[in-house]
């Protein structure tokens, strides 16, 4: 028996952030056709986060993730299932991944407070990116100077060389000629 498995990559740059997906796959040709398939989510550093055998959708949740690259396989039983089945993916980081509604619940809130509270989240996560941006913008930043002056030493180089009396305005053919 052949086993057939795709991956996915995403990228989670929020160490904070939980994270919540769901996955539902179906036939191509009849969507109401569920497909049993295996499913494994991986970390970065490739531990195993979730496992699922046999399910043709499910939800899953990662609490605290780590910064870094998560992989998510599925794997169907044949090649001949895999051709005809397709994948609906869902994934939420952060603000999307918390249910503020189930939380407002548990915790007896009312709707005000719940919005402030999705909002807080929302301005954490913004706070987060830029801080991000600030920290990517710095490393490019100093690239950048690093460039700047090898090109500087590199001109001065040049300039050094074209001017020596034998590199430039053919001086020394004179001095050879002359004997």
């Amino acid at each position: 028996m052949v086993f057939q498995t795709k991956c996915v990559f995403k990228e989670v740059m929020d160490v904070d952030a939980m994270i919540s997906a769901h996955y539902e796959a179906f036939n191509k040709d009849n969507p109401v056709n569920k497909v049993p398939l295996n499913i494994k989510v991986e970390s970065p550093l490739g531990e195993l986060v979730f496992e699922m055998k046999d399910s043709a959708a499910n939800d899953f949740t990662i609490e605290h993730p780590m910064e870094g690259e998560y992989r998510l396989c599925f794997t169907s039983k044949s090649y001949q299932v895999a051709q005809s089945t397709r994948i609906a993916l869902k994934w939420r980081e952060g603000v999307e991944a918390t249910s503020f509604e189930t939380l407002a619940k548990k915790d007896n809130l009312d709707s005000v407070h719940t919005e402030l509270l999705r909002l807080e989240d929302s301005v954490h996560n913004i706070h987060l990116e830029l801080q991000n941006i600030r920290r990517k913008e710095e490393q490019m930043r100093d690239v950048n100077e690093l460039t700047n002056s090898r090109v500087a030493w590199c001109s001065v180089g040049a300039l050094m060389i074209c001017s020596l009396p034998w590199g430039g305005g053919g001086g020394g053919l004179e001095i050879l000629g002359g004997v």
